[in-house]
């Protein structure tokens, strides 16, 4: 009832502006002298501007003198926050397990082991409080039990995860071991053990939360300060009010997430160790799972950072029978006997070119789609050498991925275009995309001037135009305003964008339309009194702007996120099977 009442006099209030703007223009451009109507504009001009300013500001002071001030969300909204963050995350990764095939056919069976001693600790020290380390204790719902020392990792979240006392976990493996997948399967498994809960129970389980390390320089941020700024990116809707003030940080201080963080090989290696201090000393009581390559991993131990009481599992290859089995799965008998030829190579010898090539999900997964009818090519003798192997595995996925040959041509050179400066990085030759890096490859200038030249076009074109100034003026004055725009751009983010077009929620569209109101009232009014047109012009041409302008590039912005800093940005970007 309240939301109807508050739209009801906000849509009074458009109205009576819109109303009184078009009664003022009509009474100022009348039949008058010229001093008349300048006298007329600037009482027209103030009287709109008392009518646009003073009612939404007496209705916020009115506002915040009734509404108390309430300092943290109470316990039942930040379970709402909870449940509402848990629900969208099941969405999220369930397409994604869809999208990837991870569970269509039958996931591949991979087994893991307890690491090395050389970066695990015993598995029997993890029991009760080691070092004093406090954790948030087994999972909720589930008979706690010892913590294996091997198993498949379909079977994570009960045999491992949730029996972990202080609750840290490390994932790695080589490259395409299937490290993401293992996370997304734990995660999803997370949050099904959540959601088939009782209420009471469900509030004591942490909600896995998925985030890239890429995205952090834990130089310059803290590990809350971080994880807090990517939860408001990817799930504005917990700042609405339903849910009180900084229920992000109430969550934090609860308990009520799990951080889920992938691809610490990912990050510089200079801030490796950094993220590793900050976790151990800002993560106190929460859930962590970690993924890395061994080598990263164990390159930071030796720097001296280390995450005590935790667990660390290692990946292990897929055994041929495992890699059999999962290419025949879910096929038609004509497919089957066509692929009858390569399994039977592989579990006829387990130590073989084919066998060791195609001994990891990625590389399983590449097999399947390359060759999805006929895979004798994969038999073919002058494939004797796994990195020949897997070379062909890339050259037919683009052929299957791109029947047309012109746009595989293009889509070869800019993969080539990649590899180029990949290969020209600071320290030489390098496999990793390193994705903060992609801003570098181009210089800034570039960058500016192709952001001015495409803004100042469509701003000159849209005053011009719009204002019936003409193509001319709106050439001169889309020059004026296009370097603007490019410094504006050059001073930006570095991240690279992408750019995905949804429906707004009102937590988005408010800062647009606050800030456009600002645009409308400020910018288009100084433009029009600098042209001596009076108040009113500037109304109007700040309108004009804001439309053509304003919001164009507002949905732009708000559209466009930092691609390496999405929840499923690590998966964007893998380089994993390039290593190989």
């Amino acid at each position: 009832m309240r939301g109807r009442l508050r739209s009801a006099v906000v849509l009074g209030w458009v109205l009576l502006v819109v109303m009184f703007a078009a009664g003022g223009i009509a009474y100022v451009l009348g039949e008058r002298s010229a001093a008349e109507q300048d006298h007329r504009a600037q009482v027209g001009g103030t009287l709109l501007a008392a009518v646009m300013i003073v009612p939404p500001v007496v209705v916020w002071a009115w506002s915040r003198r009734r509404l108390p001030v309430q300092a943290v969300p109470s316990v039942v909204q930040t379970a709402a926050a909870a449940q509402a963050l848990a629900d969208r995350q099941a969405a999220t990764w369930r397409r994604q397990v869809e999208i990837r095939g991870i569970r269509l056919p039958a996931p591949v069976k991979v087994r893991w082991r307890w690491a090395d001693p050389q970066v695990a600790v015993p598995r029997d020290e993890l029991g009760g409080r080691s070092g004093g380390v406090s954790g948030p204790g087994p999972v909720t719902g589930l008979q706690v039990g010892v913590v294996l020392g091997s198993g498949l990792v379909t079977r994570l979240h009960d045999e491992v995860y949730a029996r972990l006392q202080h609750g840290r976990l490390v994932l790695i493996g080589g490259p395409g071991a299937g490290k993401t997948a293992a996370m997304i399967l734990l995660l999803l498994q997370a949050l099904e053990h959540r959601e088939h809960l009782a209420p009471d129970d469900r509030v004591k389980v942490p909600v896995p939360v998925w985030l890239t390390l890429g995205s952090w320089n834990p130089d310059e941020q803290g590990l809350r300060e971080w994880a807090a700024a990517m939860i408001v990116r990817d799930h504005p809707y917990l700042r609405a009010a339903v849910y009180g003030p900084d229920v992000i940080g109430t969550l934090f201080d609860t308990g009520r997430v799990a951080l889920f963080l992938d691809g610490l090989d990912e990050m510089p290696d200079a801030h490796r160790a950094r993220a590793i201090h900050r976790l151990q000393t800002e993560a106190s009581g929460l859930r962590v799972v970690l993924t890395s390559r061994p080598a990263e991993y164990e390159a930071t131990l030796d720097d001296g950072a280390y995450l005590p009481a935790t667990a660390v599992i290692e990946l292990r290859p897929v055994p041929a029978g495992a890699a059999a089995d999962y290419l025949l799965a879910d096929r038609p008998e004509p497919a089957r006997r066509a692929w009858t030829a390569v399994t039977d190579r592989i579990r006829a010898d387990p130590g073989g070119v084919l066998a060791q090539a195609l001994n990891t999900p990625l590389t399983l997964s590449l097999a399947r789609a390359a060759h999805p009818v006929d895979p004798t090519p994969l038999l073919d003798p002058a494939l004797d050498t796994e990195r020949a192997l897997r070379r062909h595995l890339l050259d037919q996925t683009l052929v299957t991925a791109y029947s047309d040959p012109r746009e595989r041509a293009r889509a070869t050179y800019w993969l080539g275009w990649i590899a180029h400066y990949m290969n020209t990085q600071p320290g030489g030759l390098t496999r990793d995309l390193r994705w903060w890096q992609i801003p570098t490859w181009t210089p800034r200038w570039q960058h500016g001037l192709v952001v001015a030249l495409g803004g100042g076009l469509v701003v000159g074109l849209g005053v011009g135009l719009g204002l019936g100034l003409g193509g001319g003026f709106g050439f001169v004055y889309g020059l004026m305003f296009g370097p603007v725009i490019g410094l504006v751009h050059m001073r930006g983010a570095d991240a690279p964008q992408a750019f995905s077009v949804h429906r707004p929620s009102r937590q988005e569209l408010r800062p647009l339309l606050r800030g456009g109101l600002v645009f409308l009232l400020g910018a288009g009014n100084l433009i029009g009194l600098g042209f001596v047109f009076g108040f009113v012009f500037g109304l109007v041409f700040g309108l004009v702007v804001l439309l053509v302008f304003g919001l164009v590039f507002g949905f732009v912005i708000m559209w466009s996120s930092p691609v390496a800093d999405s929840a499923e940005a690590s998966t964007l970007t893998r380089r994993d099977f390039m290593a190989t």
